[in-house]
């Protein structure tokens, strides 16, 4: 059996004992490689070992050697922004399996990282001030990093999708301050952050023209279209919020330019995340 273990290690450097043990046992009983790996990969222990390798028919999607290579491309990827081992495996370890089921490479995972980190980096002071006002906790630029990788955050941060505190950063770089409810409430819908910054951005652009109008026609700042109101009409498509809006385009266009003025407005207002 000895013979069959350094043979097997020798062939699959650095995989796990269980592994090792396991197909040592089926290349002495079958003295042949070949048929070896293949009853090793029927034998159940094997989907415990490689969770998520096989396909629904039981297929294998890596060979067992590049099934912990991309684990460790996975970790040297966080490596590379200064996070230790032990907290990548934490982080990998409730989502290695779909990660591997989706056929994610290493290329792709080090993209998808660098869009997290690209889209953290980018509104760190906006960030750090939308926790230490909702948490009452000062987080460092890699606190923050992380808690955008982390599991309890879900798989859809990996896929792409803003956090909470993404969305109230990208408030806040527009001027505006939202509370911790409108950034969940918001951050539910799916939106990404390209999709935040325009609709803050919209709203910056906006709101002070939908005010001015309400102004003119009366109405007190208390009663005025507000950044919440704003956000149902783009967001939420809530009809009551939209009608006040396109009201209020409808009566300037009225005014000023009555061919072009209120229905392209509609549209910017209806359409925001769809640009």
């Amino acid at each position: 059996m000895e013979e069959f273990l350094n043979k097997a290690r020798a062939l699959y450097p650095g995989l796990p004992d269980s592994f090792i043990n396991l197909y040592a046992q089926y290349w002495e009983s079958t003295g042949d490689a070949q048929q070896a790996i293949s009853q090793t990969r029927q034998d159940p222990q094997y989907d415990n070992i490689f969770p998520g390798n096989k396909t629904e028919r039981g297929q294998i999607r890596y060979d067992e050697v590049t099934y912990f290579a991309l684990e460790d491309s996975y970790i040297g990827t966080l490596a590379e922004y200064g996070i230790p081992r032990q907290t990548s495996l934490n982080i990998l370890q409730d989502r290695f399996v779909n990660l591997i089921e989706g056929g994610v490479s290493a290329l792709e995972f080090q993209q998808r990282v660098a869009e997290i980190y690209r889209g953290i980096q980018q509104n760190i002071p906006e960030v750090q001030t939308f926790y230490a006002d909702n948490f009452g906790i000062d987080l460092d630029e890699q606190s923050i990093f992380l808690g955008a990788l982390d599991p309890t955050v879900g798989e859809d941060i990996v896929a792409g999708r803003i956090t909470p505190a993404q969305i109230g950063g990208e408030a806040r770089r527009a001027g505006f301050t939202i509370s911790l409810e409108e950034a969940e409430r918001l951050q539910q819908t799916g939106l990404s952050q390209a999709e935040a910054r325009r609709l803050f951005a919209s709203a910056e652009r906006d709101l002070p023209r939908l005010q001015s109008l309400q102004a003119q026609r009366g109405i007190e700042p208390g009663q005025q279209i507000r950044l919440k109101e704003y956000t149902e009409a783009a967001i939420f498509q809530s009809p009551e919020e939209l009608q006040q809006i396109q009201r209020l385009e409808e009566e300037q266009a009225a005014e000023f330019t009555p061919i072009t003025g209120a229905a392209r407005a509609g549209r910017r207002i209806t359409g925001l995340v769809e640009e």
